[in-house]
């Protein structure tokens, strides 16, 4: 509900990704609310309000009017319960849009009860009969019938094996996804080179397509980690096919090498690249372009545990990724490219002191300023991400007694609900009670447990920022900073200019790298599952690079 109604009000993409979906890119973000405008429309539709569902199928317009509508749509939609379907009911009130216009090939379905007698006549592999119907879309149909059973009455038979292609081959000059693609008899890696013994095997795969599926099962299949590894799949088995001339399950070692230069040069290119399609239509292709070196050094990382699963279940005899050979692939990380150098780090800063001690400026103006240097140092001292930031509360402190004296601690539920202690420093503590004053309130152990330790400086001093204004606010102020600097440091004001709050929690993370700090203690501070994600922070070998080959330069000016 948040996401859309940021949306309404014209929040940007890039806003809305950091605040509700981790940071999620402007084509993530723009995917899930076309996911939910379309189960807003089909609400509507259900309850016969052709207005409202007319509303968010169009596009949104710029408007007041339209806003408050929208707003007023949104409430009353939520209100409503969900109606029940029915068997009689057309089945393009209950199905999304695109599984509609499909069905609606196939003349003698209306109903949901003519949908099911379709599919029970046909079994598992009914989608097949259904021009341009992918299996993905059937699965959503089934989940549909199986989500309302009981309303229906019903039950679908898919008893039938569901088959692995359409009822029409593609020739070995055709390019299919996955799901619609049909190898030559000979290479469907059945009798593969490569195969383990077919009675040792582990999974229920007979072929190279029920290998892949079964390895694709382990996640779930709206995640972004099911559409990556669907797509290196989908792309290595075409290419062993359609231009090796061999199963996946018979490719060797040289195969993944040539492989990796068919990435960096894809030919026939009318055949591999093409534009964004979907994959239903005759438009689709599996590469977009020449892929860069890290993507490619992706791609096989993928396909090597691909190969090494299916190896450990008995289906591959041996890993033809293992014997490839390494190289270097010249590769950047968000996580360092994020990174707000110490020089910089302290330009910051002195900048937002400044401004919060300039007697030019009103009290008000200055006391604005005195909350961001808090914020600045509260995000970067902490690590917490964006909505860990707006969330963190008085009561969220608790002193630790030990012999060295008293410790602060902030509890943080994070990211997946996962739960974390981070440290909090004397300094820092000194910062969150000035923060209070400067509101009116008490310190802690004075102010009320559910006080946010960041708040509003007017009007009800309890209240907390939104993480939109928070996001806003160091938005603005690092552009301040950016021309405070530009004439001095033109490269500083670029890198400024792009800094958003998220900086703060990788330059936390590089700086304690820096300063020595374990892995593990940062990995725990900032809540990755993964101590490979806190990796990225450590640059030593490239520091150490740059010293020596600094030291080189300095000798050669010195002679």
């Amino acid at each position: 509900m948040a996401l859309i109604r940021s949306w309404i009000q014209g929040v940007s993409w890039d806003v809305m990704g950091e605040l509700y979906l981790d940071d999620a890119d402007r084509n993530e973000v723009m995917r899930a609310v076309k996911q939910l405008r379309e189960k807003l429309a089909r609400k509507a539709q259900q309850l016969d309000l052709v207005a409202d569902s007319k509303l968010w199928v169009n596009e949104r317009e710029y408007s007041q009017d339209w806003t408050n509508r929208a707003l007023k749509s949104i409430d009353m939609l939520k209100s409503k319960p969900d109606p029940s379907p029915q068997s009689d009911d057309h089945y393009n009130r209950w199905l999304p849009q695109q599984i509609s216009a499909r069905l609606a090939n196939i003349k003698k379905i209306k109903t949901l009860a003519e949908l099911a007698e379709f599919i029970n006549q046909h079994g598992g592999s009914w989608w097949k009969k259904v021009p341009n119907l992918g299996k993905q879309s059937a699965d959503a149909v089934h989940d549909f019938f199986a989500a309302s059973e009981i309303d229906l009455g019903m039950t679908l038979d898919l008893s039938s094996k569901k088959a692995t292609c359409l009822d029409v081959a593609v020739v070995s000059n055709r390019i299919a996804p996955l799901e619609r693609f049909t190898p030559p008899a000979h290479l469907t890696g059945e009798i593969g080179s490569n195969r383990a013994p077919v009675e040792r095997c582990r999974i229920d795969a007979r072929n190279d397509y029920e290998s892949i599926m079964a390895w694709l099962s382990l996640w779930d299949e709206d995640t972004s980690t099911h559409r990556a590894y669907r797509k290196e799949a989908e792309r290595f088995l075409l290419w062993a096919i359609l231009e090796k001339g061999k199963a996946l399950s018979s490719i060797i070692t040289p195969d993944c090498a040539e492989y990796r230069r068919f990435l960096a040069d894809p030919q026939p290119t009318d055949r591999w690249i093409g534009r964004p399609a979907p994959r239903w239509s005759q438009e689709w292709r599996p590469l977009k372009g020449v892929l860069k070196p890290s993507s490619i050094r992706q791609a096989e990382v993928i396909l090597s545990g691909l190969c090494e699963w299916l190896v450990g279940q008995r289906y591959l005899d041996s890993n033809p990724f293992s014997g490839l050979s390494t190289q270097g692939y010249g590769r950047r990380t968000n996580g360092t490219d994020r990174v707000l150098s110490p020089v910089l780090w302290e330009q910051i800063n002195l900048y937002a002191e400044h401004q919060a001690n300039n007697s030019a400026l009103t009290e008000s103006q200055r006391n604005d300023y005195r909350r961001t240097t808090f914020i600045l140092k509260f995000a970067y001292q902490t690590g917490l991400r964006l909505h860990e930031i707006v969330k963190a509360r008085i009561g969220d402190l608790k002193q630790v007694s030990n012999f060295d004296g008293d410790q602060w601690w902030l509890d943080v539920i994070g990211k997946g609900n996962k739960y974390r202690e981070v440290p909090l420093s004397p300094v820092l503590m000194e910062g969150i009670n000035a923060h209070l004053r400067d509101r009116k309130l008490g310190p802690v152990g004075y102010v009320l447990e559910d006080t946010p330790i960041i708040g509003k400086l007017r009007g009800e001093n309890r209240s907390p920022l939104s993480a939109s204004g928070l996001y806003q606010k160091l938005k603005r102020f690092f552009e301040e900073t950016a021309t405070h600097v530009a004439n001095t440091d033109p490269l500083a004001a670029e890198k400024l200019r792009r800094a958003s709050t998220h900086w703060l929690r990788h330059t936390h993370g590089s700086h304690a790298v820096a300063n020595g700090v374990p892995l593990a203690i940062v990995r725990d501070n900032l809540g990755h599952s993964n101590i490979a994600t806190t990796s990225i922070y450590v640059h030593t070998d490239r520091d150490e690079r740059y010293k020596a080959m600094l030291g080189m330069s300095d000798k050669d000016k010195a002679s």
